[in-house]
């Protein structure tokens, strides 16, 4: 009886963390369209679609490090300036940012949607304000390191994957915008 009781409350111990699991919550903090207005200062006609073809493929492999991915990306534009609203999976859901691009150099990072139990301390200025200034090396990599939050592991990841993608599409866009940049 009294092996049974043992092993019964071990196992409520150890196994009932394992089974329980983190409930994710939807929050949204601010609307795709109120960050397109913000950044832009206006609202836009109708988006700009960059389509994946044979020649961004790879390089998108290696950014998000998966095969799955859209068929196209919506940016929307005013001058120079270009925003981009990009879903990246943190550990199980994804993750809505949007991104200001500006002459190469990320110029605002704002998570709008989170979707997952832990790490919505992506969203603080402490975290976010890193990437002011970024642009993408040669190799696909963010120009300045980006120090991680302990516990949001994942979630610091998605958001270095979501910069670098769109530095990188935004890079493309210009390319084909000013053909004597082109290879």
């Amino acid at each position: 009886m009294r092996r049974l009781f043992i092993s019964i409350f071990f196992m409520v111990l150890f196994l009932s963390p394992a089974m329980a699991k983190v409930t994710a919550i939807e929050e949204t903090y601010l609307k795709a369209t109120d960050y397109i207005v913000a950044a832009l200062g206006a609202r836009p006609d109708k988006p700009g679609i960059i389509w994946v073809t044979r020649d961004l493929k790879p390089q998108i492999i290696k950014i998000l490090r998966k095969k799955i991915f859209p068929l196209r990306y919506r940016y929307y534009r005013r001058g120079n300036r270009t925003v981009w609203i990009l879903n990246v999976v943190g550990r199980t859901m994804p993750i809505t940012t949007g991104i200001t691009i500006e002459e190469g150099r990320i110029i605002d990072l704002t998570v709008l949607t989170f979707r997952e139990g832990r790490g919505s301390e992506i969203r603080f200025p402490a975290f976010k304000n890193q990437f002011k200034d970024m642009a993408l090396t040669k190799k696909l990599r963010l120009s300045k390191p980006v120090n991680g939050i302990s516990g949001a592991t994942m979630s610091s990841n998605a958001m270095k994957k979501a910069s670098r993608l769109a530095l990188y599409l935004n890079s493309k866009l210009m390319e084909k915008d000013d053909p004597s940049k082109e290879k």
